[in-house]
């Protein structure tokens, strides 16, 4: 059986001020929350667990999310648009399922999720140290 891949989204993620955010939904839960609606008409749903987190420690950079597979890259991507993000990420989802490793190259990225804020991190089966 083929282990899940992971796509976390941080619900805690707002670019608004403390007084806004306790009026309505933080963006991060409603970036989740479009994932969720668009993930179950997904072909490939069952590859990808969208998962929310509380926190990805990343509040200077919202919205923040971090796709994770076994023996794959992990990417952590931030200062994500909630108008335009749900759908690209699950567009960088299909490449990075398809993926042996996790690699993906970034002239392949949707352009929404270009930013300069991306970190790519070794897995622990591919970060092996030299000795």
């Amino acid at each position: 059986m083929m282990s899940k891949h992971i796509l976390y989204i941080c619900k805690s993620c707002n670019t608004q001020s403390n007084e806004e955010k306790n009026h309505k939904q933080s963006e991060g839960l409603c970036l989740f929350n479009q994932l969720q609606l668009l993930h179950q008409n997904w072909s490939k749903n069952s590859e990808l667990e969208i998962q929310s987190v509380d926190c990805l420690w990343a509040c200077g950079h919202p919205c923040v999310v971090a796709f994770s597979g076994a023996d794959k890259f992990t990417y952590l991507l931030m200062d994500l648009p909630l108008s335009e993000s749900a759908v690209a990420l699950l567009q960088l989802s299909e490449l990075y399922l398809d993926s042996n490793d996790g690699v993906i190259p970034w002239n392949k990225f949707p352009k929404v999720l270009k930013s300069d804020t991306v970190a790519r991190i070794p897995s622990f089966s591919i970060s092996k140290p030299n000795l």
